[in-house]
């Protein structure tokens, strides 16, 4: 049987109970003075703090955009670092990158020309693209660049990755590298690009800068390392806005010919590399030839004050037996290396394909025919264990291509220090 509860005694006795009242008043007033004292010093210290703030985001725009107050402000005691530090890099910027944004339209395709930077070893060309259809897989077909009606003579770079999303306005960048003599100190250019729309869309679009061309900055290095015999030199390394140029060549004593460093790192002096995927090494010719120039972004080399280049492993081969020699018309192949066995499949129309085995990569470089005359490769396809090249088919047979990787390699780990 359950006993009901007894509120009303209860009541009676909590009544019985002496309750402070005027103590515990006095007890919240005191909090609550000391909870709104509270609120005032955070609302005061984050008031102080957003005009703090907005009075130095004001001081630092009018120094970089407004030059009679960054003049005046020189004159400041104290204030002459300090404004210089504020403005070197947009003065740095406004002398390398010039805006243009000239347009052109054709066959529903609207080119317009952003910007340029230009400097002795090359430009950097800023474009959009815009049309009222999906562009995004929308190739370009070549890239011609003129100066004073002359064309630039180089590599170029360019393309935007394919990601499946559909765009009808694409912006990329054109990098154009010149070789032999630096790039003249002449400021007409003509930029000509084709596109692989149904009409071949051609833009010719004349363009002029302001600037004069920046220089190149060399620093000599001048380091020799020898592994096995085998003599690799690291000469140089060019800076300019551009780009940066990694310059290794290797001894003409070598008994083996030195086809490619594996692994090529460069950081800044916090240990960060600033030849990351995304704006990695690009090779200019190969160790085949006694020299190779690697090209990377030198965004964040401008901003170093020392560089550490890291080298890592190198392949080789005799250097009489560094190519593969076949005949398209037979399809077969007439001589390999004798170091290792590749599994190589000739086709007709100038076509090698190369089976790869896990771990191992095999990369081809130029072909010279019967007749000595040299031939570069006209297409490259891979997967995950295949590799096709395409040549051109007036090669006389027998051809030889050469190799720009092989799986023999000479390992070691090497470390050089640049202070600019």
């Amino acid at each position: 049987m359950t006993t009901p509860f007894d509120f009303e005694k209860l009541n009676k006795e909590l009544d019985q109970i002496n309750v402070p009242k005027k103590q515990l008043a006095k007890t919240r007033h005191r909090a609550l003075q000391k909870v709104q004292k509270e609120k005032r010093r955070i609302s005061n210290w984050r008031y102080y703090t957003v005009l703090t703030a907005t009075v130095a985001l004001a001081f630092i725009l009018s120094i970089r955009f407004i030059p009679p107050f960054a003049e005046t402000m020189t004159l400041v005691p104290g204030f002459t670092e300090v404004i210089s530090f504020l403005t070197e890099d947009q003065r740095d910027e406004k002398y390398t990158y010039e805006e243009l944004d000239i347009s052109e339209t054709k066959n529903n395709l609207t080119l317009t020309v952003k910007g340029v930077m230009a400097d002795e070893t090359g430009m950097k060309i800023r474009y959009s693209l815009e049309a009222p259809y999906n562009i995004a897989k929308l190739s370009v077909r070549s890239v011609i660049i003129l100066q004073d009606g002359k064309e630039l003579e180089g590599a170029s770079s360019y393309g935007s990755p394919i990601d499946g999303e559909i765009k009808k306005y694409i912006e990329d960048t054109i990098f154009q590298t010149v070789e032999g003599e630096n790039l003249p100190n002449k400021k007409n250019f003509e930029l000509q690009i084709t596109f692989g729309d149904k009409e071949e869309t051609t833009f010719e679009i004349p363009f002029t800068i302001k600037s004069d061309i920046v220089k190149k900055q060399v620093y000599k290095i001048d380091q020799t390392f020898s592994y096995e015999g085998q003599k690799l030199m690291v000469k140089d390394i060019t800076i300019a806005p551009t780009s940066a140029r990694l310059r290794i060549t290797s001894d003409a004593s070598n008994s083996m010919q030195i086809l490619n460093v594996d692994h090529i790192r460069v950081f800044n002096e916090q240990g960060e590399p600033v030849n990351t995927p995304e704006n990695g090494l690009i090779g200019l010719n190969n160790l085949s030839y006694g020299e190779v120039i690697y090209l990377f972004e030198s965004d964040a080399v401008n901003s170093a004050d020392s560089l550490t280049i890291e080298l890592e492993n190198m392949d080789v081969l005799p250097k009489d037996d560094n190519y593969v020699e076949v005949d398209f018309s037979k399809q077969i192949v007439l001589k390999q290396p004798a170091i290792g066995k590749v599994k190589f499949k000739i086709r007709q129309g100038g076509v090698i394909t190369i089976e790869e085995e896990e771990g191992t990569e095999v990369r081809l470089s130029h072909a010279v025919d019967a007749d000595g005359r040299r031939f570069e490769m006209e297409s490259f396809s891979s997967t995950w264990n295949q590799a096709e090249y395409t040549y051109p088919i007036e090669m006389k047979a027998p051809v030889k291509i050469y190799f720009y990787n092989f799986p023999n390699t000479i390992y070691f780990k090497e470390q050089v220090i640049v202070n600019k």
